[in-house]
Formats: structure tokens, sequence, C-alpha cells
């Protein structure tokens, strides 16, 4: 059953779906040396020529801009540690100069946490993306405990 794409005005919807086009056709052993027919059937066109025509409608270079500075400006601000590893990671797809190596996306990632995080990672200098995310999320966890402890000790103390 082929995926459908609907359009819309989302651009990174329209990655997320080439990407799983992208699966799909390797895991299918379909390589750039095939051909793709359009819906059709009016003229055969390359695959590299598909995704060109289809980021051209769907993914403008001016909303890759938007969302390069969106990447740029990121910060983690209310959002949780998990919330803002996935916002991360979607968003620095349209940045890959930016995270081209494991030390650049960890120190871009340590960059952007929470005031009270960052100094418990950057202390202890994570080269690796996965053990710094994974390192957030306790530090968050153990933040969230903390802070529920003290609002049970002030609720214990006005009663």
């Amino acid at each position: 059953m082929p995926m459908m794409f609907e359009g819309g005005v989302e651009p990174m919807e329209a990655d997320d779906y080439m990407d799983q086009v992208e699966t799909h056709l390797t895991s299918m052993d379909v390589t750039d040396d095939h051909s793709v027919t359009n819906q059709h059937k009016v003229e055969e066109m390359s695959w590299e020529m598909f995704k060109e025509l289809f980021y051209e409608k769907y993914f403008s270079d001016t909303k890759k801009w938007e969302l390069r500075k969106q990447f740029d400006d990121l910060i983690r601000g209310n959002m949780s540690v998990t919330e803002y590893e996935n916002k991360f990671t979607s968003l620095s797809r349209v940045a890959p100069e930016l995270v081209r190596n494991e030390v650049d996306k960890t120190r871009k990632f340590v960059s952007s946490l929470h005031y009270q995080i960052r100094p418990l990672i950057t202390a202890q200098y994570f080269k690796v993306y996965a053990e710094t995310v994974e390192r957030a999320l306790m530090l968050e966890a153990e933040a969230k405990d903390r802070n529920a402890g003290r609002e049970q000790w002030k609720q214990k103390k006005n009663t």
C-alpha cells in the first residue's frame, strides 16, 4: 500500500514523508538507478528529480530558512527534556552543518538546556549525544522530585 501525502503547509511533514518513502524504497532494494513513475504514468523520472520537484513544492527555501532560524534560536524554555529533544532532532535536519558529528550535536543540545541542568551536564562533558540526552532526562526527573518534596514540606509547614 503506497503511502499518501496530502500536501499541506508544514514543511517538516513533507520531509518526514520523504524520509519514510526513502526508507521503504531502500527496504525494497530500489536504488537511485531505478526510476519512479509518476502517479498518472505520463512520464518516467529519476528519484532525484522526483525529490527535487517534491521539495520545491512542499519545502521551499524560505521555509527551510525559517526552520533553520528556529533551530538556531531553539531553547528548552518550559519544554520538558523529551519535548526539547524531539524538537531539536526534528529541526536539526534542516541544519546538518551545525550538528555534523556527535560532539557538535551534543554541544548544541547542551547549550540550550535549562540553566539548572546545563552546568551539571557541562561539568561531566558528555561527547555522545544519546548519553547527554539520557543524563538531561535524569536530571530533569531529579529536579521534579526535589520540587515536589519542597511543595510537600511547604504544605505540611502551613498546616
